[in-house]
């Protein structure tokens, strides 16, 4: 959910972003390097550039906070090495994030669809078990079975209120979670692989390759350095 905010975040404004937990701890990073996914940014001194840090959600602090960064509010800068942005916008910016985050965080959370509004009441209880069941064997039959719909119509809704179909909503809930438990050394891939309900290592680090566009392990060995 924070890497997809932070991701809309800076494909809308350019401005390199990265978040941290509490405990300081990398969550992502976007911007930094060309190489994907670099974890840091090597500067020199640099007159009149400017970071920001903020909450990422001022309503759950516990959420973590995120520093976005460099960026110039002068003008007379005779290089294009930082982007421009005007001191008295950044208000603006930092209530833009939160709006991500939040609008983010209530798709997540079955409360709105892909075209902000209310999501039906079979795809909101289908958010809702999956949210509750994510880390335990989950068909599509089994929970249009409890739903007591049929199962191509509740394919149909599923689709047309998320965007997504079942197994990538899915996928990506598992992902989320595993991305929580990876800065956690002790735990082996397999060990975080079947908490969030993966059957096999191999399927989970597929997925989150595809999902991430790394491994869980340099996932979690970014996490570490940041």
């Amino acid at each position: 959910m924070i890497t997809e905010a932070l991701e809309s975040f800076f494909y809308a404004t350019h401005i390199p972003i990265k978040a941290f937990d509490l405990n300081e701890c990398g969550i992502c990073s976007m911007g930094y390097g060309e190489e994907e996914n670099q974890p840091f940014v090597n500067l020199s001194y640099l007159k009149d550039a400017y970071f920001t840090a903020c909450y990422l959600d001022p309503t759950d602090t516990n959420r973590g906070f995120c520093i976005m960064g460099p960026y110039t509010s002068s003008l007379q800068r005779n290089d294009q090495s930082l982007l421009y942005k005007p001191l008295s916008c950044i208000s603006h910016l930092v209530s833009l994030l939160h709006s991500l985050v939040r609008d983010t965080t209530q798709i997540h959370q079955g409360q709105i669809g892909i075209h902000g509004m209310p999501l039906g009441l079979y795809v909101k209880k289908a958010l809702d078990y999956i949210q509750a069941k994510y880390s335990e064997p989950i068909t599509l039959t089994e929970l249009a079975h409890d739903l007591k719909i049929n199962r191509c119509y509740f394919c149909t809704l599923f689709k047309k209120e998320t965007n997504k179909t079942f197994s990538q909503y899915l996928n990506e809930i598992r992902i989320e979670r595993s991305k929580e438990l990876l800065p956690e050394n002790k735990l082996s891939i397999l060990d975080i692989a079947l908490a969030v309900g993966f059957n096999n290592q191999s399927y989970y680090t597929m997925t989150f390759k595809k999902l991430a566009n790394q491994t869980p392990l340099e996932f979690r060995k970014i996490s570490l350095m940041l």
